[in-house]
């Protein structure tokens, strides 16, 4: 499979979430049909060993997406706590990739 190419201009939205007790800046950028392929994220705290987890996760859920994962399988891989909430950043921005496209589609439950 290769790589899906992205137009250099796409529609996004960003958030800010807090994880581990610190605000983390997320954007999402989609396609027409409404599939998020790229996530960019960053902490206040530039060069801070977080801010580096972030953005390096960010870069690949963005890879994975664009090579055809989709969010489903990428949460499935993920870990998770017993009561099925995401452990690490990953794992929230997936949920949140998920919620989100189910907006989209009008579905009742991610």
């Amino acid at each position: 499979m290769s790589r899906q190419h992205l137009p250099n201009r796409r529609p996004s939205e960003s958030c800010d979430v807090i994880f581990q007790g610190m605000e983390v800046q997320v954007s999402f950028g989609w396609t027409d049909d409404g599939r998020i392929t790229e996530v960019f994220a960053s902490t206040r705290k530039v060069g801070t060993q977080m801010d580096t987890m972030v953005r390096d996760a960010s870069v690949l859920l963005s890879i994975n997406l664009q090579y055809g994962a989709t969010p489903s399988i990428l949460q499935r891989s993920l870990t998770m706590t017993e009561m099925g909430e995401p452990e690490g950043f990953a794992g929230l921005i997936v949920r949140m990739i998920r919620e989100r496209e189910a907006e989209v589609r009008g579905d009742v439950a991610a």
